[in-house]
């Protein structure tokens, strides 16, 4: 083979590397979180029992929806990226179930509104032990999700009851829809609010 040979074969094999297209590294991506900002220092306070959609059938669903983060104030209910929810915490006294659910909502004519962006998974949680109770060290339980979100969005919980909360203050934390949200209804009335804060923390992964 010739100098000439040699020399046209590197330029092609150069163009044709030059050719591929770049792929994301880990470096152009970034985590952000919101919602509750949970450690095993918060205590799901006032949980037990759990709270009911309605108590006098404990088969009615509805949809919690957080409208106050616990220990993240300042809008820190709402995710401030869009990209993918990839992990959500929960905080929960007792053994919960609950579908996870993405909102939007917005206060419109005195009322609050809401309708659901995204279906998640059913989630199951254990709870707390009475050894956790007994040491003030409460169990953070993790668990892996891939649902696409957007800026604005926020956390909700259906279920007919929840034990995911910390019951301290008054006010309108979480906002409460009976019957429960559903996947492409429109906007839906809040049929009642609550003080209690909803123990629910997403960590977002998004494109810089």
């Amino acid at each position: 083979m010739n100098t000439k040979t040699i020399v046209l074969g590197a330029a092609a094999l150069t163009l044709a590397v030059a050719s591929v297209p770049a792929t994301a590294s880990a470096g152009d991506y970034s985590k952000h979180q919101f919602g509750a900002k949970l450690t095993d220092n918060v205590q799901p306070s006032n949980s037990l029992p759990a709270k009911a959609c309605d108590e006098m059938d404990p088969a009615e669903l509805c949809t919690f929806v957080m409208n106050e983060a616990y220990g993240r104030p300042n809008e820190g209910h709402k995710s401030s990226q869009k990209g993918k929810l990839k992990k959500v915490k929960i905080v929960s006294g007792g053994a919960t179930d609950f579908r996870l659910q993405l909102v939007k909502a917005k206060y419109e004519g005195g009322e609050w509104q809401a309708k659901v962006k995204e279906q998640g998974p059913w989630l199951q949680t254990t709870g707390q032990s009475q050894w956790n109770w007994d040491n003030d060290d409460y169990k953070v339980e993790k668990y892996k999700v891939n649902m696409k979100i957007k800026k604005g969005w926020r956390l909700a919980m259906q279920t007919s009851s929840t034990s995911a909360v910390r019951c301290s203050n008054g006010g309108d934390n979480t906002l409460k829809f009976a019957p429960q949200l559903h996947s492409g209804w429109g906007w839906q009335t809040a049929s009642d609010t609550s003080g209690c804060y909803p123990l629910l923390e997403g960590k977002v992964k998004y494109k810089k």
